[in-house]
């Protein structure tokens, strides 16, 4: 009973990622401890099936639970201040960067992990330019066969940033055009029942392709990690760092606007919002150590677990 706490309480905390843009859920699952274990279980679901399904009912239960109660929260904490909030993650993200590298200390460095390492930060920058120069988000969707395919790929390549870490789901979904739709729409008003017809058809074909996903990216990743596996936590740790990066992309400056998602980036004026925010600057550091310090202690946790 203990155990099936615990794995739900990790994947409460997972599922918080999939809320809050620029962070992985892969990237949490690692810190967690449960990152491989997950990976096997989804890859292995209908050959160890009872087994797998006693370790993902709880993990999946948390992420759906966190998801569904924290979206509208988050989504105020955001519109108040979203530097406070992002530097909790970015903390908690470089707070667990010491796990991972204890994965690679003792193995020398070869050109083909510093182009794996390159090559995955080069990524998450081609997903941030993206992102930068789209074209805007989708706020409502007119429910046809074309687009039920389409928020099933949708869900498809939006379910790999659980499975990859370093890349984060509600970034994905922001570069796409519908994170509005998805999470803030949909996800934030779920227990809107009047709605509930409309938040199923977008719901239905959306999660359909994210479990698709799940399933088939997990074997890729697991058999990366069993054959491959310096490099690929070379790829992977490029790929957290990165993430941590991009989640500065994601502040927002609080006195712009009412809602995070009409507040202007503070990149635009990067020197007017440090010079206005004295506080604000001061609280995101506050929160960035107790990140970071949560990330150790976890880190802790896991090892004695283990």
């Amino acid at each position: 009973m203990k155990q099936q706490f615990s794995l739900f309480a990790k994947g409460f905390l997972i599922g918080i990622a999939f809320i809050i843009p620029g962070v992985s859920g892969g990237t949490l699952a690692i810190y967690l401890g449960i990152y491989d274990k997950l990976l096997h279980a989804i890859g292995n679901v209908f050959k160890e099936f009872k087994k797998s399904v006693l370790f993902l009912l709880p993990v999946f239960l948390g992420i759906a639970i966190s998801v569904v109660s924290l979206a509208k929260l988050l989504g105020i904490l955001l519109n108040l201040n979203s530097m406070m909030i992002l530097f909790f993650f970015v903390g908690l993200i470089l707070g667990g960067l010491k796990s991972l590298s204890q994965e690679v200390k003792h193995e020398p460095v070869k050109p083909s992990h510093v182009v794996a390492f390159l090559l995955s930060i080069a990524l998450v920058a081609m997903l941030l330019i993206f992102k930068m120069v789209g074209s805007g988000s989708t706020t409502s969707i007119q429910v046809t066969f074309g687009t039920m395919i389409l928020l099933f790929f949708i869900g498809m390549a939006s379910s790999t940033t659980m499975i990859i870490p370093g890349i984060s789901g509600s970034a994905l979904l922001m570069v796409l055009g519908f994170y509005t739709l998805i999470v803030t729409d949909v996800i934030g008003n779920i227990l809107d029942f009047s709605q509930l017809s409309s938040h199923l058809s977008v719901l239905i074909p959306f999660g359909l392709g994210a479990a698709a996903g799940i399933v088939i990216f997990s074997r890729v990743i697991e058999y990366a990690l069993k054959h491959y596996k310096v490099i690929t936590y070379y790829a992977i740790i490029g790929f957290v760092i990165a993430s941590a990066v991009v989640i500065l992309f994601e502040i927002h400056d609080q006195q712009s606007a009412l809602l995070y998602d009409n507040q202007n980036p503070i990149y635009v004026d990067f020197g007017r919002y440090l010079l206005n925010n004295g506080w604000t600057l001061l609280g995101a550091a506050a929160t960035f150590v107790v990140g970071f310090f949560a990330a150790r202690k976890l880190e802790g946790l896991v090892q004695q677990e283990g």
